[in-house]
């Protein structure tokens, strides 16, 4: 075999023995092994359940013990079922940067994107009040890009950049939505509605990586500001850090705020002879 091909299968061995998350379908394919059955049953069950008003799920764990991968091939194997979005908030956000305007935020433009990249048929004329809206928030000139990008602009894309690299873009926002956070919930109640309505299927979002925040800002999220993380009629996973059960108020607010739907994935322990 030659040298450069001894070196290309060992950079391929090397990244296949990562310990990363297995979050796309072809690295679930290739690498994932069954566990967790019964949590991924019981997470099932609690989204059957839902109503409109009793629809959001608090879900812990160790860290590195298989949440997000987990979580993956749940949003995979519901998928029939639901209109499902699965993101990562660290894709979308810079962390030390996390608030719940811009998860509110990012789950709206993480629906539309999704909603687009599956070609759900909107009507255009709704289509283009969505486009119109987010494009203000965002203070997006949407001639001016597509004249600069041409058939390349995607609005959601270049959204999703500006949240993740440009603060004042996420500063603009926080200051929008802090006067009028009735306006971004509504906006999310309409996206979901509009996409129930041309695809037959509940909503679920799924958003990973929350917990990886630190506990200060967990605290402030969930605990200051967790009714508006409740407000949205369809059914969202929120992920936080297992620190946050340790904290008894902040463990009661949420198990309150979610009547009781706080969901621990368990692990193992093994004990020498």
């Amino acid at each position: 075999m030659a040298t450069s091909n001894l070196l290309e299968a060992f950079r391929q061995t090397y990244q296949n023995f990562q310990l990363l998350p297995l979050v796309t379908d072809d690295k679930l394919d290739d690498f994932r092994i069954e566990y967790g059955t019964r949590v991924r049953l019981e997470l099932e069950q609690v989204l059957e359940d839902c109503t409109d008003i009793n629809n959001k799920v608090i879900f812990t764990g160790h860290r590195g013990c298989g949440k997000s991968t987990l979580l993956a091939y749940f949003s995979r194997q519901i998928r029939d079922n639901y209109f499902v979005v699965f993101f990562s908030i660290a894709d979308m956000i810079e962390m030390s940067d996390v608030n719940h305007i811009n998860i509110l935020f990012a789950i709206a433009v993480q629906m539309m994107a999704k909603a687009e990249q599956d070609k759900i048929k909107i009507k255009e004329s709704k289509k283009q009040k969505f486009y119109q809206w987010f494009a203000t928030k965002t203070k997006t000139n949407l001639e001016e890009k597509k004249r600069e990008l041409g058939l390349k602009f995607n609005l959601f894309s270049w959204i999703k950049t500006q949240l993740t690299t440009n603060y004042t873009t996420r500063n603009e926002i926080k200051q929008e939505f802090q006067r009028n956070i009735s306006e971004l919930t509504d906006q999310l109640d309409l996206i979901a509605t509009v996409i129930r309505e041309q695809t037959d299927k509940e909503i679920l979002v799924i958003i990973d990586d929350l917990d990886k925040l630190d506990l200060g800002v967990v605290r402030e999220i969930f605990s200051d500001h967790i009714k508006v993380l409740m407000r949205p009629k369809f059914r969202i996973i929120y992920t936080v850090p297992m620190a946050a059960m340790r904290d008894k108020n902040l463990r009661t607010i949420m198990q309150d705020e979610s009547n009781n739907q706080v969901k621990l994935m368990p692990i193992s322990k093994f004990f020498s002879k």
